[in-house]
C-alpha cells in the first residue's frame, strides 16, 4: 500500500522549513536537518536529541513530528537495503534488496510531495550492524538469511510504532490517517519479505528478481516505449555508435593524445572484457566518476558493450549529493581517480583509473553483449535546479537516431571537429558532441579541465574545432573577457547554445563581435537531443527533424503552455520517481515543466518554467521576460535574475539579483527602467552579487537565490 498523494493531511500540513538542530549524546557533534535515519547521529550512529527551540505542543506540531519520524524510518530502511544489496554476494538478494530500497525511495517521494519537503540527506555512517541493533536482531554477517531477519524486524518495528501512534491520535484526524497508512505499508513490507525469504530458502525465483528499475529487465513500457522483439548485438548502443565511421579517421582528441575509430572500437571491446572479468553481469550499474578524456569514453562505451548500465557522475560532486546518488543507485563498480570521497561500503567497490587502464591493456577484446533495444543502457541525472537530481534512464535504442538532429538540423558532417565546453556528465555535451559526433564519424575534442572562458578559448585556439557547443553563461563570459572574436578566427563555423534560456541581447552581441550566429537549442536529459532549434530568424523555436511537438493544453496564440514532446531518443523514464514519472511522461511523450507560447507564425517562444510565471497582486508576471527587459537597459551588466519571495507580511514580491562591473551604475539603470513598469512588475529588492549561483552544468539555481535573499535581507 502506498501513501495517497492527495489527502486532507496533505492539504492541511506543510513541513517546509521544519528543520532543527540536533546533538549526539555519544560524540557530542551537532547536526542540522529535518530527519536522520532511525533518528541516529550521521557521524557515529549515537542517539540524537533536539537542542534548538522545540516546537510548541499543538496538533500541527504533533503531525510534523509524525512526518519526521516517518522520514527517519524510510531513510533508515533505504540505507539498510542499499547496504545489504552491496554487501551480499548472492545475486538474487542483491536484486531483492535493491528493489526494496527503491520502494522506500518511492514512499519518501510521496512524503516529499505531500508535505513540501526535500528528501533528507542519507547517513554515510549507517551500517548493517546499526540497523540490526535498531531492529533488535543479532547481526550475523556470514549468514545471508540474517539480512532477511533484520529487514523483517525493521518493518515489523516500524509497523508497531506507527500503529501505536495511530491509537494515540485523535479519531478521524489527518494525523491518525497518516499513521494508519504508514502502519499498513510496513505490515505489507514485512509480509513480502517473509514470502521472499521462503522463496529464497526453497530456491524458487524471487518476485522481484527480474524487474529492478534501471536493470536490463526493466520494462520499457514504463515510459510508453514499445518492447523489442528479440535481443541482438545490433541493438547494442556502443556497436551502433561506432559501426559506420572510417576506422582510420580520428575519433577522439584530448590534449596531445588521440585515437582512431578503429583503435577506439578495440579499446571499448577490451574494456567490456575488463568489466566482465570483475564479475559484472548485464544490467549491473557502473559509475563513471572521471574528468573528461579518452578513459571516460572507453569505460562508458565498454560498459554498454558488456550490457551493463553506465552512470556518468560529476567528478566534483558535493559529498551530500554523492551520498544521495550512491544510496539511490547501488553501483557494482565506481570508476574514479580516487576513493577518498566515497564512503564504505561503496569505497570497496571503487576501481582506480590507473588499474582500469592496465586492465584494458591486458584484456582480449570480446564480442558485444546482445541486448534488446529497450534494455537500459545508461542514466543521466537531471540538473536538479529545483531539488534533488532525478536519474533519467535511457535504453540502448537511443543510438539509433542520436545523430539525426545534428546531421539534418545543424549540418554536422564527418569532417567536422566538435567541441563542447560543458563536461560529459551533462547530457547536452554528451549527446550533441560525443554520441552524435561518433555516430557521424566526426572528430570529438575532449578537455579534462573545468570550463572557464580562458580555458575554452585556449582549447579552441589549440584544437581548432569547427563546431562549438556551449551554454549562455559561457558565451557571456567570453564576451565580457574579450575572448569572443578569437573563437571565429580559430575556424569555428557553427555555435550552438542550450542548457538554459539564451537572451536575445546576448545572441546579438555575439554576432556583432564574432560575425557568427548562435543556433539556440532546447532539449532535456529526458530527450537527449535538441528537440527544438531557434535560428534567430524571428520565427522562434521550430521542432527538430524526427520530433513531434504539441501543446499539452490547447490555448490561444500567445499564451503559455507546457508541451508534449515525442522523439525517438526519449528516455524510458525516471528511476524511483513514480509521481514524477506520471507527471512528466504521458502517453509516450515527455511533458517538461518549461512553458512555451506559440506565435502567429507557428513558432514557439520560451515563456519560463511553471515556477517563473508568478502572480503578484492578482496579475501574472513572467520573471524570464522581466529579467531580459531590465537587463537590456543596463550597460555593463554581466548577468541578472529575478525570483519571487514573500515580504515580512507574507506578501509576494520580486527580488532582483545582478552582477555588474559597476554596481552603482547598474543599479541606477535597472531602477530607472523598472520605474516605467506597472507597479506589480517592479522589483522590491535589488541585490548586487559577484556571480549568480549556478549548478555544475551552468544552469541558474533559483532556489539558491531565495536562500541568498533571506541572508541579504
Amino acid at each position: 500500500m502506498a501513501i495517497s498523494p492527495a489527502t486532507p493531511a496533505g492539504e492541511a500540513l506543510s513541513c517546509a522549513g521544519a528543520g532543527g538542530v540536533w546533538q549526539c549524546d555519544s560524540c557530542g557533534r551537532t547536526s542540522e536537518g529535518f530527519a536522520f535515519p532511525f533518528g541516529l547521529c550521521p557521524h557515529c550512529s549515537g542517539q540524537l536529541r533536539r537542542v534548538d527551540a522545540a516546537p510548541q505542543a499543538s496538533g500541527r506540531a504533533a503531525a510534523v513530528e509524525g512526518v519526521r519520524m516517518a522520514f527517519e524510518i524510510e531513510l533508515g530502511g533505504r540505507a539498510y537495503y542499499q547496504r545489504a544489496a552491496a554487501e551480499t554476494g548472492d545475486r538474487e538478494l542483491q536484486q531483492l534488496f535493491g528493489r526494496f530500497a527503491l520502494m522506500e525511495g518511492e514512499h519518501m517521494e510521496t512524503l516529499t510531495r505531500r508535505y513540501h519537503l526535500d528528501v533528507p540527506p542519507p547517513s554515510p555512517a549507517l551500517r548493517r550492524e546499526v540497523a540490526a541493533i535498531y531492529a533488535g536482531v543479532e547481526d550475523q554477517p556470514h549468514d545471508p538469511a540474517n539480512l532477511f531477519r533484520i529487514a523483517i524486524a525493521l518493518e515489523q518495528r516500524a509497523a508497531q510504532f506507527f500503529g501505536s501512534r495511530a491509537g494515540l491520535a485523535a479519531a478521524g484526524s489527518a494525523e491518525q490517517q497518516l499513521y494508519q497508512e504508514l502502519a499498513a505499508e510496513e505490515h505489507e513490507h514485512a509480509s513480502l519479505l517473509a514470502s521472499e525469504l521462503e522463496r529464497w530458502r526453497s530456491g524458487q525465483a524471487g518476485r522481484f528478481s527480474t524487474a529492478t528499475p534501471g536493470s536490463a529487465a526493466w520494462p520499457a513500457a514504463t515510459a510508453g516505449t514499445p518492447q523489442a522483439a528479440a535481443p541482438s548485438a545490433s541493438a547494442n548502443a556502443a556497436v551502433l555508435l561506432l559501426a559506420a565511421a572510417d576506422t582510420q579517421h580520428t575519433a577522439l582528441v584530448c590534449g596531445t593524445a588521440s585515437v582512431s575509430y578503429g583503435e577506439l572500437r578495440e579499446q571499448v571491446a577490451r574494456a567490456a572484457a575488463c568489466w566482465r572479468a570483475r564479475g559484472l553481469h548485464p544490467g549491473d550499474r557502473i559509475a563513471i566518476k572521471l574528468p573528461d578524456g579518452i578513459d571516460w569514453v572507453t569505460a562508458f562505451l565498454g560498459a554498454l558493450w558488456a550490457g551493463a548500465v553506465a552512470v556518468p557522475v560529476n567528478p566534483r560532486v558535493p559529498a551530500p549529493e554523492w551520498q544521495y546518488i550512491l544510496d539511490e543507485a547501488g553501483f557494482s563498480v565506481i570508476l574514479a581517480e580516487s576513493n577518498d570521497d566515497t564512503p564504505t561500503p561503496w569505497r570497496e567497490r571503487t576501481l582506480l583509473v590507473e588499474d582500469f587502464r592496465r586492465g584494458v591493456q591486458g584484456a582480449a577484446a570480446v564480442a558485444a553483449c546482445a541486448v534488446a533495444p529497450s534494455a537500459p543502457a545508461f542514466w543521466c541525472h537531471s540538473s536538479g535546479t529545483s531539488g534533488k537530481p532525478k536519474a533519467v534512464v535511457h535504453a540502448h535504442a537511443f543510438a539509433r537516431h542520436i545523430e539525426q538532429v545534428s546531421s539534418e538540423a545543424l549540418g554536422i558532417r564527418a569532417d567536422d571537429r566538435l567541441y563542447a565546453s560543458s563536461r560529459l556528465f551533462f547530457s547536452y555535451p554528451q549527446t550533441n558532441s560525443l554520441w552524435a559526433g561518433l555516430k557521424l564519424g566526426a572528430c570529438v575534442i575532449l578537455d579534462p579541465q573545468w570550463p572557464t572562458a580562458a580555458g575554452v578559448a585556449a582549447t579552441v585556439a589549440a584544437q581548432r574545432p569547427t563546431v562549438l557547443f556551449s551554454v549562455p553563461s559561457l558565451y557571456r563570459n567570453l564576451l565580457h573577457e574579450g575572448l569572443a572574436p578569437a573563437i571565429a578566427r580559430a575556424g569555428v563555423r557553427l555555435c550552438v547554445s542550450a542548457g538554459e534560456a539564451l537572451p536575445p541581447s546576448l545572441r546579438d552581441e555575439w554576432r556583432r563581435q564574432t560575425g557568427l550566429a548562435i543556433a539556440n537549442g532546447y532539449g532535456a536529459s529526458e530527450t537527449l537531443v535538441l528537440v527544438m532549434i531557434d535560428r534567430g530568424d524571428a520565427h522562434g523555436f521550430a521542432p527538430s527533424p524526427g520530433v513531434d511537438i504539441q501543446p499539452l493544453d490547447e490555448v490561444p496564440v500567445g499564451l503559455p503552455s507546457r508541451l508534449c514532446i515525442r522523439a525517438p531518443t526519449l528516455a524510458l523514464g525516471y528511476l524511483d520517481r513514480p509521481q514524477a514519472q506520471a507527471e512528466n511522461f504521458r502517453d509516450g511523450a515527455f511533458c517538461p515543466a518549461d512553458l512555451f507560447a506559440r506565435d502567429a507564425s507557428g513558432g514557439w517562444r520560451f515563456a519560463g518554467r511553471e515556477d517563473s510565471l508568478v502572480k503578484i497582486h492578482g496579475r501574472w508576471v513572467n520573471l524570464v521576460e522581466l529579467e531580459e527587459r531590465l537587463a537590456s537597459k543596463a550597460p555593463g551588466l554581466k548577468e541578472a535574475a529575478a525570483v519571487l519571495v514573500p515580504d515580512a507580511d507574507g506578501v509576494d514580491a520580486v527580488a532582483f539579483f545582478f552582477a555588474a562591473a559597476d554596481d552603482a551604475a547598474a543599479r541606477a539603470a535597472l531602477q530607472a527602467c523598472a520605474s516605467a513598469l506597472p507597479p506589480h512588475q517592479r522589483p522590491r529588492w535589488w541585490h548586487a552579487v559577484e556571480t549568480l549561483p549556478r549548478g555544475p552544468t551552468g544552469k541558474l539555481l533559483r532556489r539558491k537565490l531565495r536562500e541568498l535573499h533571506d541572508l541579504m535581507g
